[in-house]
C-alpha cells in the first residue's frame, strides 16, 4: 500500500517547523553576569560591557511619596520591595543580546 502524501506532507512541514524554532531559539541566548562598578561583566563573554540597556522595573527608586490632596492633604513615604530594588554593584544579573547581539538588555536580578 503506498504512503499517504497528506501524511508525508504533514511531515516535511513539522520537521522544517523544529528546524525553523530550533534555528530562531539558539540565536536568542540568555547570559548571566555581574554588575560592576563601571558596567556589566558577563560571565561566557572577556570583556566588560559599558553602554547597556536595562528593563525599568530594574531601576525603580527605593523610594516612592505619594500625595493625597484634599482638606487633609498629606503625604506617605512607601518603600520599594526589596524583590523590585534598583540593581548595584555585585547583583548577579540574567542579560539578553538584542540587535544582532550588539547591545545587551539586563532583564532581571538573579538569586
Amino acid at each position: 500500500m503506498p504512503n499517504n502524501p497528506y501524511k508525508e506532507i504533514a511531515r516535511l512541514i513539522d520537521d522544517r517547523s523544529r528546524k525553523g524554532i530550533t534555528a530562531a531559539t539558539s540565536v536568542i541566548s540568555a547570559e548571566l553576569g555581574t554588575i560592576t562598578s563601571s558596567g556589566l561583566k558577563l560571565d561566557r563573554f572577556k570583556y566588560e560591557i559599558q553602554d547597556y540597556l536595562v528593563a525599568e522595573y530594574l531601576i525603580f527608586p527605593t523610594t516612592f511619596m505619594t500625595e493625597a490632596a484634599g482638606a487633609d492633604s498629606h503625604t506617605h513615604m512607601i518603600e520599594t520591595p526589596e524583590q523590585m530594588q534598583p540593581i548595584n554593584e555585585g547583583d548577579r544579573v540574567m542579560a539578553v543580546p538584542v540587535n544582532g547581539g550588539t547591545d545587551f538588555v539586563v532583564i532581571a536580578k538573579v538569586v
